[in-house]
């Protein structure tokens, strides 16, 4: 015993003993990295506890990753995805004070499988604004949609999930508020 506590407080113990805390500190640091921005921390739960702090920075991603023939240029954008988004964000905006679950399910048809499991959990009293206050504008493959506190932007992309074939879905949501 005596031995082993020298060991511990010579000074190579010590230097291995910081070493061991600092490259602890690097593997939580790198782990928080990984946690979800839905406010759930990672844990598989319905009643996830997200705040609308998250909402009113950008989040500094950007998913425009669009390959392939389902790809559009500026003019291309067709009505039918700005018409999408209009009624994403009306369900979005959750004028029937619908609960967690309820909001989620109403949404999710118009998600791509990555934004819909992104969104689990995410209560609807955290959306930061009540209506919609414009016309929506398509640029690219995003729609702005303006709405009484802000705009919120939308990517639009087009595929199919469970709850819908071969139409156009949100792969990313965007809130700038004015």
């Amino acid at each position: 015993m005596n031995r082993a506590l020298r060991i511990i407080f010579s000074r190579y113990g010590i230097i291995v003993t910081i070493l061991v805390l600092v490259l602890g500190v690097i593997a939580l640091a790198n782990r928080r990295q990984e946690t979800p921005l839905d406010g759930t921390n990672g844990i598989d739960s319905s009643e996830g506890e997200a705040t609308s702090e998250g909402l009113l920075e950008d989040d500094g991603f950007a998913t425009e990753g669009c390959e392939g023939d389902g790809c559009f240029t500026d003019a291309e954008l067709p009505e039918e995805a700005v018409d999408t988004a209009v009624e994403f964000t009306e369900a979005w905006l959750n004028p029937d004070g619908r609960s967690t679950q309820g909001w989620h399910d109403s949404i999710e048809p118009f998600l791509t499988t990555d934004s819909a499991d992104a969104m689990e959990g995410v209560d609807p009293e955290t959306v930061p604004a009540e209506e919609i206050v414009g016309e929506a504008t398509a640029e690219g493959l995003k729609v702005g949609v303006p709405l009484d506190t802000g705009t919120l932007t939308l990517t639009m992309v087009e595929g199919s999930n469970p709850w819908t074939e071969n139409g156009w879905l949100v792969s990313a949501i965007d809130w700038e508020q004015s």
